[in-house]
């Protein structure tokens, strides 16, 4: 009953105007910034570090909380516009978002992505709010090895997302974690790589690989056609999809907001690895998996709903234990000592109205999202209207901005350039490159994990068996790969026993 009162108490002092007028123009920053490929709603929230130091503790984690919230969908409206994800987590939105846009239900996608994202928000914010100490000795009892078996889980996932050549998708997969590992070991700190070029040394940023495979590749591929959709996408009127229609698509939607609530809780994972999985997952279980990649709504909904899922999760962490659960809520936690709050369970017990108020703001944030999504998306989708070369010429200079702004380097915008080409290359030639974009993104995530556990226990091997989170986790990644590749393998059968019985 307690937690009752203080959520009511938390929501009144949320809805005063002053916070409820911050945390809307956070929200309305951070789904800008997401939706900008390059921009980043991380980096509009270390951008926006600076002017939280006027602010009281409580607004500033307010006004973060709402760059957080939108930032995480924002990166859905260019990748279902014009395939070019604004976040990493938005990757999987691409496969079958932008597929719906070709088909002219442009409209549909981003209601369906505005909806699953407002409902993983939602209920991540819920368990935030009623779910956080319990939860939080769960994510305490996470060390480097259950950290590497996570990210594990993500990589073998590009086995379930493969549609009809695994294999060649594990080439691409292959050939990412190679240029995720350019650059300076992290370990010893020797060149690997580099071949002699030293621009090469600071490694190969996954960002700039992203805007030059998706969105430069997707310009070359665009101006190569006769058409580029314009007619399909100039009525993209929002309307959000009716209770009977959202009710049909409740399995992926809850099974994503699952799947990003346990992964949102697990530092150092993040939104990218819950969306990755879920997609996974979803192809697996879903009745349509094997046509997924060609604009199913399950295949959108439920990455949608995974990485918002990850919002509320990943704050659990950071409010009991003081450990950030991702690149975002590290940027609160900043914010919170520099305004002398220290994180922790005392901090439930000293400062209860402050919390219970964070969480009141992020269920509004997530309701509020609805609008703006629906704003931002519609300005967006007037972009399609115009002739191919405009919004060709406004893509190249909008990722070649976004590429020199990740690092301020000339070198990344000669790196995007040519990854675009590449793209092109990999689109022509049917080589799929959505698994070494997960490569460069997990491969160095992967090996950090990897390298600091033996590191930490003395270069056992064994200890990721002998943990029992680590045990559990790498387990069911080995069934996720069996349960992906059983129709594959028993297809080959069948065929093999065929062919013995003509002999």
């Amino acid at each position: 009953m307690d937690v009752f009162i203080n959520l009511f108490h938390g929501m009144l002092t949320a809805l005063e105007p002053f916070n409820f007028g911050i945390m809307l123009t956070g929200l309305a920053v951070g789904v800008i910034a997401g939706a900008l490929p390059g921009i980043s709603f991380v980096n509009a929230m270390a951008m926006a570090l600076p002017f939280t130091y006027l602010m009281t503790p409580l607004s500033a984690m307010v006004f973060l909380g709402g760059i957080y919230a939108g930032g995480v969908f924002g990166g859905s409206i260019s990748a279902i516009l014009i395939n070019i994800p604004g976040t990493p987590a938005s990757l999987p939105t691409c496969w079958d978002g932008f597929p719906m846009t070709r088909r002219g239900e442009s409209a549909r996608a981003l209601s369906l992505a505005i909806a699953a994202s407002a409902t993983g928000g939602l209920i991540s914010a819920l368990l935030l709010t009623f779910g956080a100490p319990p939860f939080a000795k769960l994510a305490l009892a996470f060390d480097q090895p259950e950290f590497f078996s996570a990210t594990f889980l993500g990589l073998v996932s590009i086995i379930a997302i493969a549609k009809s050549a695994p294999w060649i998708s594990m080439v691409s997969l292959f050939c990412g974690i190679v240029i995720g590992s350019v650059g300076v070991d992290p370990l010893y700190g020797l060149p690997r790589l580099t071949f002699g070029i030293p621009a090469l040394q600071n490694g190969i940023n996954f960002v700039v690989v992203m805007i030059g495979l998706f969105a430069l590749g997707e310009v070359l591929e665009m101006l190569g056609q006769s058409s580029h959709g314009k007619d399909a996408v100039a009525s993209a009127k929002l309307k959000l999809p009716s209770f009977s229609d959202l009710w049909s698509l409740k399995g992926p939607a809850l099974r994503g907001t699952g799947i990003g609530c346990m992964i949102g809780m697990i530092p150092g994972a993040g939104a990218t690895v819950g969306a990755v999985i879920a997609y996974g997952v979803e192809k697996q279980v879903s009745p349509r998996g094997a046509e997924f990649g060609t604009g199913v709504e399950a295949g959108l909904m439920a990455p949608e709903a995974a990485k918002n899922a990850t919002t509320g999760a990943a704050m659990i962490p950071l409010l009991t234990l003081g450990i950030p659960g991702s690149a975002a809520t590290a940027i609160m936690l900043a914010a919170l000592v520099l305004h002398g709050v220290t994180p922790g369970p005392l901090l439930f017990a000293t400062q209860s109205d402050m919390v219970y108020t964070i969480f009141a703001s992020l269920l509004l944030a997530n309701l509020c999202m609805i609008g703006a999504g629906a704003a931002v998306a519609r300005g967006f989708s007037l972009l399609m209207k115009v002739p191919p070369t405009v919004l060709g010429a406004f893509i190249v200079i909008l990722s070649v901005v976004g590429a020199f702004g990740v690092r301020n380097n000339i070198a990344d915008v000669y790196i995007c350039l040519s990854f675009g080409v590449l793209g092109y290359a990999m689109n022509r030639f049917a080589f799929p490159s959505a698994p070494l974009v997960l490569g460069v993104i997990l491969g160095p995530l992967a090996e950090r994990y990897f390298m600091t556990s033996l590191a930490n226990y003395d270069n056992d091997l064994t200890i990721f068996f002998t943990r029992p989170i680590s045990a559990t986790i790498l387990a069911l990644a080995s069934l996720f790969v069996l349960w992906a590749l059983t129709p594959d393998i028993k297809g080959k059968v069948m065929r093999l026993l065929a062919r013995r019985k003509l002999a």
